[in-house]
Parts: C-alpha cells; sequence; structure tokens
C-alpha cells in the first residue's frame, strides 16, 4: 500500500482546514448545545451559558473561547459589568427558520439543523 506524505488531519488548502475546524467544533455535543443557544440571536455570558447546557463555567468558558477563536462566537463587553463578555454567534453565520419550524445555522461547508 502507498505511503502517504502528508496527514490526513493536516490540510495544506487554508479551505479545508477550515472545513476541517467546523467539523471538528461541531463533533462536540457541548458546543452544538453553545451554538443552539447562541442562535437566538440574544447576547449569553459564559455563566448563563453553562447554566443552560448543564456545565461548569470553567468547562464553558473553554468551549467559547474555541469557538470564538475559529470565528464563529463574537465577543464584547458587558455593558453592565465591564468585568464580563457578552457571547454572540458571530454576524457572518446565517441563522434561520426552515419550514418545519427547525433553527438552521449556515456554516459554509454545512448546514446544521437544531
Amino acid at each position: 500500500m502507498p505511503r502517504r506524505s502528508r496527514s490526513p488531519a493536516v490540510a495544506s488548502d487554508p479551505v479545508q482546514r477550515n472545513r476541517d475546524l467546523i467539523f471538528a467544533l461541531l463533533a462536540d455535543p457541548v458546543r452544538r448545545r453553545v451554538l443552539e443557544m447562541l442562535a437566538d440571536g440574544q447576547p449569553h455570558t459564559a455563566t448563563s451559558s453553562a447554566r443552560h447546557v448543564g456545565r461548569r463555567l470553567d468547562a464553558v468558558l473553554k468551549h467559547l473561547i474555541a469557538l470564538r477563536d475559529a470565528g464563529l462566537v463574537s465577543t464584547r463587553p458587558d455593558p453592565a459589568d465591564s468585568r464580563r463578555q457578552l457571547y454572540t454567534l458571530a454576524s457572518h453565520l446565517p441563522v434561520r427558520k426552515n419550514e418545519t419550524g427547525q433553527t438552521e445555522i449556515e456554516f459554509g461547508c454545512c448546514l446544521v439543523r437544531l
């Protein structure tokens, strides 16, 4: 069997790398629940996100930071308490309701129905 010159997990094409990152992020059920919560269009704190997904704050922060670093989530300071950040779904990700009432998020390479 011929040997591959490059690991399949390391794509040289930036578009493919982005797809791989999005699929890896979406593979985690906690991240999908966080994205589902943020799809309502309202800003949420990490604390409210942790309550929503039923996980500890430090675990949810890890997921929020991964989503932010991938460009899927945006942050801004909370005007009520500057020590906190508000998290929202990135503005470039279209969110809509389909004909059956399901929420859909378009990631470019895939469409996720929640």
